[in-house]
């Protein structure tokens, strides 16, 4: 059995540890690149290509066709959302068994399109908007009580994400990024949970591991990217039903979900289709890899 793996670092924690329990199985794993692909569409037939080597290598290696794969899993980051999304499309048409298909990956990765996704499913979600570029600021935050949180439309691991005290710091920076014709969405700050939100780890309909992120001191995000720490979190029957109808509602076989505790209840904030594992995995006696492999080879 061979599978594809759409990953531009080979090197990070999350594409080691499924390398080792592919091998540990017996399963064939190329880690590959998707913007090194050419997709072509020739004499009826789906043909994918790679290259190797850098752009500015006058030696650099031809295209190679490559073979065919039992299985793909996209673990692409957010600069490669739209290339990934290609290939992963280009094998789902050829009937090739994918882990996260294209559509919900892609939805995943626009948070306020996931957003207006979960509400609809009925999913409680933090009061949110956004805006067209034709609309003032000011109007824009008037639907707020401050404190805000304004996020980019494509941010991953806590980048992106700012934290508004005042109206007047908020519509400086939020006009530039109108001005920039940079997407964004606002967001109710939730002041109870300031600095810490919870990650569950969902694969298939159960919760396989859970961890409560708290930030650096004086950091409103709790993400470890941004200096978090993380410890086990034991979630109640109502949260992992949430967490894993949220995964569903976006379509998402492996998912990260992140949410608030509040006293209203939760809050789903995000659905992630390429979560890293090393932290959830450092704080639960969980392999998360193994978890995930024998999923797939289920779906074989």
């Amino acid at each position: 059995m061979k599978w594809l793996m759409l990953c531009r670092e080979p090197s990070l924690y999350s594409c080691k540890q499924i390398k080792r329990v592919c091998e540990q199985k017996g399963i064939e794993l190329d880690i590959l690149d998707p913007n090194r692909m050419l997709l072509v569409l020739a004499d009826g037939q789906f043909q994918l290509f790679y290259q190797e080597g850098e752009s500015y290598d006058k030696n650099r290696p031809p295209l190679k066709l490559l073979g065919k794969y039992d299985g793909v899993l996209p673990r692409f980051g957010t600069s490669s959302t739209e290339m990934g999304c290609a290939v992963l499309r280009h094998f789902e048409a050829q009937g090739t068994v994918v882990l996260n298909s294209a559509d919900a990956f892609s939805l995943a990765r626009n948070k306020w399109q996931s957003l207006q996704v979960l509400m609809a499913n009925q999913l409680p979600v933090p009061h949110t908007s956004f805006a067209g570029n034709l609309v003032s600021v000011g109007e824009q935050l008037a639907q707020y009580s401050f404190p805000i949180v304004a996020k980019v439309l494509n941010g991953s691991q806590g980048n992106g994400v700012m934290l508004f005290e005042k109206p007047a710091n908020a519509e400086s920076v939020l006009a530039t990024f109108s001005q920039l014709n940079e997407p964004y969405l606002s967001q109710q700050f939730i002041a109870e949970s300031k600095g810490h939100d919870f990650r569950a780890f969902v694969i298939g309909d159960k919760v396989v591991a859970a961890m409560q992120r708290v930030g650096a001191k004086d950091e409103f995000r709790a993400n470890i990217h941004q200096g978090g720490t993380a410890k086990i979190a034991e979630l109640t029957e109502s949260e992992q039903y949430w967490v894993v109808k949220a995964a569903q509602a976006i379509g998402l076989e492996v998912a990260g979900v992140d949410f608030l505790r509040t006293q209203q209840g939760i809050l789903i904030l995000e659905v992630n289709a390429s979560p890293g594992f090393e932290g959830i995995e450092q704080v639960n006696k969980v392999d998360v890899a193994e978890e995930m492999v024998s999923y797939f080879l289920t779906k074989m």
